[in-house]
């Protein structure tokens, strides 16, 4: 079906007329046909369908010139495609470069879809269920030669991402490729025969066979040979065999059997250490670590030393070779019996899910701090006030210790039944064997199994409470039981109850819903990254440039390296490049190399760096030699000219000092630089790593210092002279590091933008991480990653700061204290209970007031003392001065809000209203114009529709608060006045008494009295601060209650002065240090591996921690905001923090990104020298405008160029784009000269 509507466009030559000419009689409709035929003059000839004569007649004529135009070109055919051809083959979303790659195309006569080879799905994230794709047949010679040679899936095997292998056989293929290459499988001469034909199908020429395992009493090989017999023969003719040592995934451990009576060594010869000489599989099972998609295995070694066509046939053959060994010789099924539980593992399982649902209640105490003896009712009490309360730290405490506790009896039942209870155990076991070899299965799913479910988790909490306390209607409200937070103790072996199953399907729901939600967010968010990267590219000087010129790095992530390359230059990696030296040698060209290039130069570098490390080892700081100069003579000079008037703002030693600098000779004054000269660049920084060879970066150069070390003195233990020199390893090394060097024309921008878009689609997205022991929380995932690069905001959701103790006995005292000082404390943290009482007053007709006394009680000192740093005084003493402020302007707001309502519902269009109602109703209108107006903003500035809602909610909340507050604003101005002296007053009078340190028990007569005065002063302070108050008392004796009277008007709406107040107390801080909310101490290990105390704070004040320097290790402090980093460390620290941060992020999933696009990334966002975000400010400073138009909001951008006359040098490749010019990129980097 696709053959014949894809062609190509064929030159007529004497050497392929013949083929042509059938391909035109075989017409449009038949395959090897042809659609159409392109005379010289360019006119077209469409090839009919029905009538054979009038292709006959074109197919004679396709050599001689047609008649009306002059000889010039040839015919061009345009014929189906055939066997051999190239084809790009495309999936979308296409996330990342594998997923377009060129493929060979096979014409299958009568078949409609697409076939293509398992190993390749993984990078275009495929599965066979009906997937789309789309297939590219490239036109012209140029781009069938460029499809080959670099798009092609060989040259793909590695993902730019963090340069692991993609493609990979699977599921079926583990299987088999386990239990063919484990121990005691044998194969008679026509078994092993035919799996090695199976494999090599289309080798051509003599097939190298192995001489049998086992002679007598019958001939047979092993499985391991059959796979060695490939090996061997996939190798190129003229290279050596390979060599390996590896792990495979199963570990060893799985493979004891029955109890070891002796002590097991499982590292000699152990089924679980893959070992392969010279071609030959010695030892070891072949399984997803050796021909999956992971690192450092089989077919990784393969097209490290010999390329990607290799790798790729390894790959080819040894699918056929497990295909057909699992179709003749082994099937493979599972039963039940391969997931059932012994009796007595069923009985103990039974017996903890017995002991875990008495423990509920256990975990809320301990989450409310409440005592052991406390009765069902009063925890129930507790928690349900926890649950109703605004502030849910309490309640979510309860959900981290009930998942705690949940997790322990989860492990403990997988204890007892996991691979110790079941019927079978691992090669037996078919499940098992699934699970270990990595074809297909967790151990998560086993559990599911055959253990139980598990806890079930929505949004990373467990399933909430409704409003009555259940969390289904089937529970107890508050229930203490672990199954009704979602604890589910069934299996599907067994099955599961239905209120079980309810909770399991939420969580199915919850991840359906996330993934549809998720693929919007990413999407855009990698769109933004790739639009303001697309122009970076690697230049032919080893810099990253953008498309205008300007320099982002010098070398490509700080190295010059590709990371496709650096896989096997990893310290670990070097004794398989010695045991393979031959080989490496010859396909990388040793000797040419050497004899064409210099390694003196950077040697001498690298000495000279050696030799001044050894001179100053401790001197880190950098100083000139003029200060060391004048600091040996300063005493001196001093001492001759004692006093002496100011010159010029000068001291006329220092005059003195710079005559006697000058006037030192040429010589003396070296030997002061001399000293204090800097430590000279690295190599990298001073020869170009491209043209001198063994300029290399310094980590690598330590790593093969040691590796060579290390490899010399084991040589010389075992008194055996090697076949190579360590000189010769150490240029091959080098070499090696120089073949790595990234490839001018690299499109680094694009496969940065790519490598951190792709890995962010598979973040869940509402995830939110406690660090520590769920103290602290941090913003994760698609969010954070939209804070760091989209945004750049400079007010991020969860700001924290971390700061190392110093490791002395004071400062763990005094970082006691200051982790109290830190802390903000609230006044409903202090506050036991409040009452009130309520009374109404008539006096006469026009004086009608209710009167309200309010009794607030306070927890006693030693509650809180450990906690907080406020003493009952001070709690006091803000009850008088401000709350009570507070309180009454709130009540002036309510009142004030109420009374316009009141207005507004029993308003009738009487006389005196009118005019009030005319500007009353303009203002209505005035308001919904100006939040349209707003939306339209909201929607462009956010990528996706999802904001729009919360801008204009956040809008109307806006006006409301305007109006409250002019009009309490209005007030509380007239109030102030009023107000002022007996403000003051009453400070004077309140810190009198704190000077003198008075307490309220002291005896003596004097005292008393003087007491008695300040009570006094201080209630008369409080009545006259506010007309309303009419009483006020307090606990003279302990400071623990104060009662205060007020009187407000009768109002026509009653309004509730108990939760206004209970709203306040949550809102209002007595005690706080600006910015940070609250403080952690925790501890953890530094790089040395010692055991330390780290301060944590929610919130951000570097100032006030510089403060404290005499116990905090400020030279490590470290702050998520990255704002703040910059304007207080310079904008190289807030570069290396983005770094830090996209890691950690990333880390969260376990996803590995490269550190090079991280820092690639960064450079570009700190370009300008500050911190600009990839959004649509951040591209208002790039040169391109076609760039700008192709980004967002297009119009703007082009009225801008217009109006003040940009240019667009059309560099940029959106510009390239737009206008139809070949990228400046990749292959359209160079130009190419021709001599004619």
């Amino acid at each position: 079906v696709f053959a014949t509507k894809l062609t190509y466009p064929q030159p007529v030559t004497p050497w392929n007329v013949k083929e042509l000419r059938q391909a035109v009689i075989n017409g449009p409709k038949v395959h090897p046909g042809a659609s159409m035929v392109i005379n010289e003059d360019g006119s077209r000839t469409v090839l009919s369908a029905s009538s054979l004569t009038q292709r006959e007649a074109i197919a004679k004529q396709l050599l001689t010139p047609s008649s009306s135009a002059p000889p010039s070109g040839l015919k061009i055919v345009c014929r189906h495609i055939k066997n051999g051809d190239v084809l790009l083959l495309n999936r979308q979303p296409t996330l990342h470069r594998p997923s377009i790659q060129a493929h060979r195309a096979r014409i299958l006569p009568g078949e409609k879809v697409l076939r293509l080879h398992y190993a390749n799905c993984k990078a275009y994230n495929a599965d066979f269920d009906g997937d789309e794709m789309n297939a590219h047949f490239p036109q012209s010679e140029l781009g069938r030669a460029e499809a080959y040679t670099l798009a092609f899936t060989d040259e793909q095997y590695l993902v730019p991402k963090d340069g692991k292998p993609l493609p990979g056989l699977i599921q079926d293929h583990m299987i088999s490729g386990v239990s063919m290459t484990i121990r005691g499988c044998f194969f008679t001469r026509e078994q092993y025969m035919e799996l090695v034909y199976r494999g090599l199908t289309d080798k051509k020429g003599r097939i190298k066979i192995f001489p049998p395992a086992i002679m007598k009493p019958q001939r047979l090989w092993t499985g391991k040979q059959v796979v060695s017999t490939l090996l061997i023969n996939i190798i190129p003719e003229n290279q050596m065999p390979l060599n390996l040592t590896g792990k495979a995934k199963i570990g060893g451990r799985a493979w004891v059997k029955g109890p070891a009576n002796r002590c097991l060594n499982l590292d000699s010869m152990c089924e679980s250490q893959v070992i392969i000489r010279n071609g030959e599989l010695l030892c070891g099972v072949l399984d997803k670590a050796h021909f999956g998609s992971s690192a450092y295995g089989l077919v990784h070694s393969c097209y490290e030393i010999y390329g990607g066509e290799t790798s790729g046939k390894v790959l080819t053959c040894l699918g056929r070779l497990f295909t057909a060994y699992l179709q003749l010789y082994r099937g493979f099924t599972m039963g039940i019996e391969d997931i059932l539980v012994k009796p007595e593992a069923d009985h103990k399982r039974q017996k903890i899910i017995e002991k875990s649902s008495q423990h509920g209640i256990e975990a809320v105490r301990a989450a409310l701090n409440l005592p052991e003896t406390a009765s069902c009712e009063e925890v129930q009490g507790k928690w349900q006030d926890a649950h109703l309360c605004k502030d849910q730290r309490d309640f979510n405490m309860v959900d981290l210790k009930f998942k705690e506790a949940v997790n322990n009896y989860n492990n403990e039942v997988n204890k007892v039944c996991m691979p110790l209870g079941l019927h079978r155990s691992f090669p037996e076991n078919n499940l098992q064997l699934m699970v270990q070899s990595g074809a297909k299965g967790s151990t998560v799913n086993t559990m599911q199994i055959s253990c139980l479910l598990g806890q079930i988790e929505l949004e990373g909490r467990r399933p909430p409470l409704m409003a009555s306390g259940k969390s289904l209607p089937c529970f107890q409200p508050y229930d203490f039981s672990p199954s009704s937070g979602g604890f589910v103790t069934g299996r599907f072996l067994t099955g599961i109850k239905p209120s079980e199953f309810f909770f399991h399907c939420m969580a199915g729901r919850e991840g359906l819903v996330d993934t549809a939600v998720k693929t919007s967010r990413s999407g855009y968010l990698q769109r933004c990254i790739i639009k303001h990267l697309e122009g970076l590219v690697v230049q032919y000087d080893l810099t990253v440039r953008d498309s205008d010129g300007s320099v982002v790095q010098f070398l490509y992530g700080e190295d010059g390296l590709d990371i496709p390359k650096t896989q096997f230059l990893q310290p670990e990696q070097f004794p398989f490049i010695a045991e393979n030296y031959e080989v490496i040698q010859k396909t990388n060209h040793l000797d040419e190399a050497l004899a064409r290039m210099e390694s003196h130069q950077a040697n001498r570098q690298f000495k000279a760096i050696k030799k001044w490390r050894a001179r100053h080892q401790n001197s880190v700081q950098r100083e000139g030699g003029f200060l060391m100069f004048s600091q040996k003579k300063m005493a001196s000079v001093k001492a001759q000219i004692p006093g002496g008037e100011m010159k010029n703002g000068r001291h006329p030693a220092t005059l003195q000092l710079l005559k006697m600098w000058y006037e030192l000779d040429e010589k003396k004054r070296r030997k002061y630089l001399r000293k204090t000269n800097k430590c000279p660049d690295p190599s990298l920084g001073v020869w170009r790593p491209d043209t001198y060879f063994a300029s290399v970066s310094e980590t690598f150069e330590n790593g093969v210092e040691n590796f060579i070390n290390k490899w010399e003195s084991e040589n010389r233990q075992s008194y055996t002279c090697p076949a190579l020199s360590s000189d010769r390893l150490k240029d091959l090394l080098y070499l090696k590091w120089q073949r790595s060097l990234c490839d001018p024309g690299e499109a680094v921008g694009l496969l940065a933008a790519q490598s951190i878009g792709e890995p962010s689609t598979q973040m869940t997205l509402n995830t939110f991480h406690f660090a520590g022991r769920g103290e602290m929380n941090v913003t994760l995932g698609i969010p954070r990653l939209r804070e760091i690069l989209m945004v750049a905001s400079a007010n991020i959701k969860t700001p924290t700061m971390s700061v190392p103790v110093l490791n002395t006995k004071k400062a763990l005292k005094k970082v006691k204290q200051l982790k109290k000082q830190l802390t903000r404390v609230c006044l409903n943290e202090v506050l036991q209970k409040i009452e009130i009482e309520e009374s109404l007053h008539v006096k006469c007709k026009q004086n009608k007031h209710r009167l309200y006394k309010i009794k607030f009680h306070f927890l006693p000192h030693e509650y809180y003392r450990e906690e907080k740093c406020v003493k009952p005084r001070e709690i006091l003493h803000f009850m008088e001065t401000r709350f009570f402020k507070i309180l009454l302007e709130a009540i002036k707001r309510k009142s004030a809000k109420m009374a316009s309502f009141t207005e507004v519902s029993a308003r009738k269009a009487t006389r005196k209203d009118l005019d009030g109602d005319q500007d009353k109703t303009q203002n209505n209108q005035d308001i919904p114009a100006e939040e349209e107006e707003n939306v339209v903003d909201a929607e462009a500035d956010e990528g996706d529709g999802d904001a729009t809602e919360a801008k204009r909610k956040k809008n109307q909340e806006e006006e409301e608060e305007n109006v409250d507050e002019n009009l309490g604003d209005e007030e509380a101005d007239s109030d102030k006045d009023e107000r002022t002296p007996g403000v003051e007053e009453n400070q004077n009078g309140a810190d009198g008494d704190d000077s003198q340190h008075l307490s309220f028990m002291s005896q003596t007569k004097k005292e008393k009295d003087r007491l008695l005065q300040s009570v006094e002063l201080r209630v008369n302070a409080v009545l006259d601060s506010h007309p309303s108050i009419q009483d006020y008392m307090f606990d003279t004796e302990n400071e623990l209650w104060c009662e205060v009277s007020l009187t407000l008007p009768l109002m026509k709406v009653y309004f509730d002065l108990s939760s206004l107040l209970a709203s306040l107390a949550r809102s209002t801080v007595i005690h706080e240090v600006k910015g940070i909310t609250r403080c952690l101490l925790n501890e953890s290990t530094n790089k040395h591996g010692e055991k330390e105390l780290v301060l944590h704070t929610e919130g951000i004040n570097l100032a006030e921690l510089f403060r404290y320097s005499d116990f905090l290790d400020l030279n490590r402090l470290y702050s998520n905001d990255i704002h703040a980093m910059a304007k207080n460390y310079g904008i190289e620290s807030a570069l290396r923090v983005i770094i830090k941060e996209i890691k950690d992020v990333f880390a969260v999933y376990g996803i590995v990104v490269d550190p090079r696009h991280l820092s690639l990334v960064a450079d570009y966002m700190c370009f300008e020298g500050f911190y600009k975000p990839l959004n649509r400010f951040g591209i208002q400073s790039n040169s391109s405008p076609l760039q700008q138009m192709t980004f967002e909001t297009s119009y703007k951008f082009l009225k801008e160029a217009t109006m003040m006359g940009a240019h667009d040098e059309l560099r940029s490749p959106s510009a390239c784009l737009v206008v139809g010019k070949v990228v400046k990129g990749g292959t359209g980097l160079f130009d190419l000269k021709q001599p004619l």
